[in-house]
């Protein structure tokens, strides 16, 4: 049975197209411009509940370790469930994704409202609250992520994932101070509302969403077999893994701002839910001229070194911020340090959004997300643990070392500059018709390529082997092997085992013009007028017993 593994390509390769150099050009496209607009009220709602939850829990004098789980319940959804959301946002609409988690937002923002308007909001209801809401995002944030190719041309994706963290820097500027001003003449329970209220015009901006759907010509993946295909391509992606690593590290000591940020303000003399407000309000404004600066820097540093120098930049106000003392000198480091926020939480998504193919991007963005937010979490829940056995400006010190030491040990570690446009799909061309009867989701299937390499190219050759062993698996196979015929030195056999035939498809269809370049250059190392020769067969135990086909 022959069959080329290289899908046939219908047109040639586009040339890649440059990220688009405006960074308002996304808002010129309508669709990413009212769900722009919508998300932005959204999200000053949610930064003005953020004050009020941080401030009735610090005012009923709870533990700083009830503190920090409010941070905690915040990121735990995203960190377990965040994966499996993402093989739904791969496999599902998207926009019916986000309408339901947006709806499961709003049920939670409804009943931590109800609860502070009948007075029996204790921090233990809260921190339950914060966690119904969370779940919410955790269902809405790979498809969210994930959509955002969907809504704007490729081109301008990397502005638009920085127009999106402008939209939450702008809102974490406003909405504090919304939130504190609210605090100083009305109760809590108001502030709820209004979060309640902004995700009507979210909620209708999606609903009005006009998308394309595309074309599949396979089924839905499972959650099961989602999962593992991320998880095996993850362990063979370089851009998905440093991603994780260097996210989770940045959440991990970046988190101290979050979870102790409320008993620094709490602990000054002046501290009141304004002052807090007002901080939080400064790591706003701070975030978004810092986004102007990003595409500039990006340019004079690359991706990599910006993340680096960030990093290293935003340990030092940690410092400033543990050992300031005076308001002259804590606010302009928490401007510094949302600049340096953005900066590096940018460049992650950027480089997720660019880099990773889309039948896995949904994946891909949740793996990163759950990184980072299980760095938050684990951080938030240390640092507060440190903040009580040793004090709030120890707690920060310790997290500001961290983050330089850690920093330095990953400054050479670069994502790989690829050719954005190398990542697109290629089109696959209709495959043969097997000739025998078998169940298409079970049984292994082993495929044998075979290619014949001039001796003088066997170095060649060889040094091919590993570039195409990740690619193999990347795509879905389960394991991988090249070898040489002890007969004939010029044959050569590439041994794909791969989970079912319905796998086997899957793989084709995640091919890649990178991978099919790739794959071109070890057939050009092929010796001879025909194509390497392929055998493909399946497992017995996918094919019926003649009795059971009888």
């Amino acid at each position: 049975m022959l069959q080329s593994t290289t899908p046939q390509v219908d047109a040639a390769p586009q040339p890649t197209q440059e990220r688009e150099s405006g960074v308002l050009a996304p808002l010129k496209v309508p669709v990413f411009r009212q769900i722009w607009v919508a998300n932005l009220f959204g999200n000053l709602g949610t930064w003005a509940q953020s004050v009020a939850v941080a401030w009735v829990i610090t005012a009923s004098h709870a533990s700083a370790i009830m503190v920090a789980m409010v941070q905690v319940a915040s990121a735990a959804p995203l960190v377990v469930l965040s994966i499996a959301t993402g093989v739904l946002a791969d496999n599902y609409d998207k926009r019916k994704i986000m309408l339901v988690g947006q709806v499961v937002e709003m049920a939670g923002a409804i009943f931590l409202t109800t609860l502070a308007f009948m007075g029996t909001l204790d921090p233990t209801l809260l921190i339950l609250a914060v966690l119904w809401i969370s779940l919410g995002s955790a269902i809405t944030v790979p498809a969210w992520q994930s959509a955002v190719g969907e809504q704007v041309p490729h081109r301008m994706v990397s502005s638009a994932v920085l127009l999106n963290g402008v939209n939450y820097n702008v809102a974490r500027a406003v909405g504090p101070a919304i939130g504190g001003l609210m605090l100083s003449v009305l109760a809590p329970s108001w502030v709820f509302l209004v979060n309640t209220l902004s995700y009507v015009g979210l909620l209708a901006a999606l609903w009005y969403w006009q998308r394309d759907i595309p074309v599949r010509t396979l089924p839905p993946e499972g959650i099961r077999e989602g999962v593992v295909a991320a998880m095996r391509f993850t362990w063979n992606s370089t851009v998905t893994r440093l991603a994780m690593l260097r996210s989770f590290m940045f959440g991990f000591t970046a988190s101290v701002i979050w979870a102790l940020l409320p008993l620094v303000a709490r602990e000054r003399p002046d501290g009141s839910a304004a002052l807090y407000g007002y901080m939080l309000g400064t790591l706003g404004v701070g975030a978004i001229l810092g986004s102007v600066l990003v595409p500039v820097l990006r340019r004079l540093l690359g991706s990599s070194r910006l993340i680096s120098v960030a990093a290293m930049t935003l340990a030092v106000m940690l410092v400033l911020l543990a050992y300031g003392g005076s308001l002259a000198v804590v606010m302009p480091a928490l401007g510094v340090s949302g600049a340096c926020w953005i900066a590096a939480l940018t460049e992650y998504n950027a480089n997720v959004q660019l880099l990773v193919p889309d039948w896995v991007k949904g994946r891909a963005l949740a793996l990163y997300q759950t990184a980072l937010y299980a760095g938050l979490a684990i951080g938030s829940f240390l640092w507060g643990h440190l903040a009580e056995t040793m004090s709030v400006s120890g707690a920060i010190l310790c997290a500001a070392i961290t983050m330089g030491v850690t920093s330095l040990l990953a400054y050479h570690s670069q994502f790989p500059q690829l050719d954005t446009g190398s990542v697109k799909l290629v089109k696959r061309a209709s495959g043969f018709s097997p000739e025998i009867v078998f169940d298409h989701e079970r049984g292994d299937v082993v495929m044998a390529i075979e290619y014949v390499v001039a001796a003088e190219n066997a170095s060649e050759f060889m040094a091919l082997a590993d570039d195409l062993r990740h690619l193999r698996q990347r795509n879905g196979v389960r394991y991988w092997g090249l070898y040489r015929d002890v007969r004939d030195g010029e044959l050569w056999r590439e041994v794909l085992l791969i989970e079912s035939w319905l796998q086997h498809l899957r793989m084709l269809d995640r091919m890649t013009l990178a991978d099919k370049a790739l794959i071109d250059r070890a057939r050009a190392l092929h010796r001879g007028p025909d194509l390497p020769k392929v055998t493909i067969s399946v497992a017995y135990d996918s094919i019926p017993h003649a009795s059971d086909a009888t």
